[in-house]
């Protein structure tokens, strides 16, 4: 039971990334449609970057340090710095902000081994960038906290109904009862289950990699990071959403970028 679990979560973090869906035969259906169910964001995130390969979104992260970013490791398991380049600070994924290259990939133990827990990886820039890094908090909310989600993930629910929306997208979550995302093995001690009050609402297909929040506008704190669909089945906000505890890691994550 434990590795059939472990292969249906591995499964809907494949899914999440954009890199593993196929070319999108049409644009975003339309723009009014409100990640899946959010909306425009509303206000400056300096520090969130696109993940590209080939001047094409895949997956979200966040910067962290002047040198460094932190997103999913399933989004970067079968990548060379080479392959990969950053868009930051911009909430248009196709210009603006400033643009990154990679210099070297650091992926977290427990994933490389193998483990279905340790969904992150930290990827050193090439350079130092001018955009104000985002904190780490200490620790995340107990359940029923509010938090928020932003990304680029496709606004249609299923995989291959469209292309990433351009402008960055916004969507008020909360941290759910572990239990709601048991279908994807979730660790509770490692990782957050991430709902919403809103119909078929939540991260969906080109989000993994990006944060979860937590605190007010203009004063955000990074919990969580994006890493699988929390149903086997594969459309988006049927079930809340597996993120990464991002506070939980926050001791590896501090030694690694020194």
């Amino acid at each position: 039971m434990r590795r059939t679990s472990t292969l249906l979560g591995a499964i809907a973090a494949a899914v999440l990334s954009m890199a593993a869906l196929p070319a999108a035969a049409s644009a975003v259906d339309d723009p009014g449609a409100l990640v899946v169910g959010g909306h425009n964001a509303t206000e400056q995130y300096d520090w969130m970057a696109s993940l590209q390969r080939a001047g094409q979104h895949s997956c979200g992260a966040s910067l962290i340090d002047q040198r460094w970013v932190l997103t999913a490791a399933h989004c970067v398991q079968d990548a060379k710095p080479a392959d990969l380049g950053l868009r930051i600070g911009s909430p248009d994924r196709t210009k603006g902000g400033t643009e990154a290259g990679v210099a070297k990939i650091v992926v977290h133990p427990d994933y490389a081994k193998r483990n279905p827990n340790g969904d992150l990886a930290l990827l050193e820039l090439d350079r130092a960038v001018p955009e104000k890094p985002v904190t780490i908090a200490d620790s995340a909310g107990p359940v029923g906290t509010p938090s928020r989600i932003i990304g680029w993930g496709v606004t249609c629910p299923v995989r291959g109904c469209g292309e990433p929306p351009v402008q960055l997208q916004e969507l008020g979550t909360k941290v759910a009862p572990a239990a709601e995302c048991t279908l994807s093995s979730i660790d509770g001690k490692t990782e957050i289950c991430t709902g919403s009050d809103e119909l078929l609402a939540n991260a969906c297909f080109g989000d993994s990699g990006g944060p979860q929040l937590e605190g007010q506008p203009g004063d955000w704190k990074l919990t969580g990071i994006t890493s699988r669909l929390g149903s086997v089945v594969p459309v988006c906000g049927t079930a809340p959403s597996v993120y990464t505890n991002a506070t939980a890691y926050k001791g590896w994550i501090e030694q690694t970028i020194g």
